[in-house]
């Protein structure tokens, strides 16, 4: 962006793009204050929001704007029209947090783009966690910059124009896939989902009438990390989900699936309630709930978000949860007063 001539007017564009566009994962910082769970907590959260974004953003200004004036003062020089020269740095950094914010919605994953204020999730399931073609494609862009500097701002330009092709490309693909799992299931049954959004948001309540148990209530087509024509389908139930890994442009082809089930009951609801499981099932948009051992004395309940089962690069029939995405629980099952909490097995 700083290549392509963005904040040409401002000391340190590229320092300044760079800084903000990172600032808002600073929240990982929470991890050190209470552990895994914190960090569930916070993340993408305050510093995704508005405010955060206000307050990193005169963060970053200040460091850049600080670091210019010390470099001007040591040789001999003043900052010409500070207060001008902070505004345009204090913009330029905010268009970094906002386009950080903005690249986390079209991610699987999503982001609280309203926290504090409001803490639900927003997702749009266009992209992977990490796209390899978008990589690709920045760092072609910014490597060429380098080899013809003369052509650096075309380069820039083309590069960013490629990004955006590579966005509305999983947005239409991601739209097909969405269709075929939300009319279908995995076995080529037609059944209608009540429910298949393309803008995510979560926690909600899908308020779509459900005819019975047998019932789909909602789907979701989550892009995989090698290929932009596979799609990792969800299709929720009442007692569960099917999982399913489908291909487009070729119908004709098994689809794998998996049936992860979701239990209720007693102990499953006193397990939801304990404080670790509380932070993960504001996180978790498909959370399964399942009792995985019992003993004369105790349970003990798991909780998983089915969107991080299984292998993320290839399909993986045992799907299994990935630590930090399992939540585990140990109840005594007289009282069910709880023994242990913990995120992970």
């Amino acid at each position: 962006m700083a290549r392509a001539g963005l904040g040409r007017s401002t000391p340190a564009p590229a320092l300044t793009l760079v800084l903000a566009s990172n600032a808002p994962d600073i929240d990982i910082v929470s991890v050190f204050a209470g552990g895994g769970v914190s960090y569930l907590d916070a993340h993408r959260g305050f510093t995704h929001g508005p405010l955060g974004c206000l307050l990193l953003g005169a963060a970053v200004a200040i460091g850049v704007v600080g670091g210019t004036a010390w470099r001007a003062r040591r040789r001999g020089d003043s900052l010409p029209q500070p207060a001008r020269t902070f505004a345009r740095t204090l913009a330029l950094a905010l268009i970094g947090l906002g386009v950080h914010v903005l690249m986390d919605v079209p991610t699987s994953y999503g982001t609280r783009v309203l926290s504090p204020f409001v803490d639900t999730w927003y997702a749009m399931d266009w992209m992977p966690i990490i796209d390899i073609y978008l990589w690709a494609v920045l760092a072609a862009g910014v490597t060429l910059t380098h080899v013809r500097p003369r052509a650096a701002t075309r380069i820039a330009w083309a590069a960013l124009a490629l990004t955006a092709c590579d966005y509305a490309a999983r947005g239409v693909l991601h739209e097909t896939a969405l269709a075929d799992t939300a009319a279908r299931t995995a076995s080529a049954h037609a059944s209608p989902c009540a429910a298949s959004p393309t803008f995510v948001r979560h926690p909600a309540v899908i308020e779509a009438a459900i005819a019975g148990p047998e019932s789909c209530i909602q789907a979701a087509a989550l892009p995989t990390f090698l290929s932009p024509f596979r799609w990792r389908g969800i299709r929720q139930y009442p007692g569960g989900y099917e999982l399913s890994e489908r291909e487009l442009g070729n119908p004709a082809a098994p689809v794998p699936h998996v049936w992860i089930p979701s239990e209720a009951g007693p102990l499953i609801a006193r397990a939801r309630a304990t404080p670790t499981a509380r932070v993960f099932l504001d996180f978790a948009r498909f959370p399964a709930a399942r009792i995985v051992q019992t003993s004369p004395d105790e349970v003990i309940a798991r909780f998983v978000d089915v969107r991080f089962l299984g292998n993320p690069l290839s399909w993986d029939p045992d799907a299994r949860a990935r630590p930090p995405f399992v939540v585990t629980v140990a109840l005594e099952r007289e009282t069910g007063r709880v023994l242990d909490e913990r995120l992970g097995h």
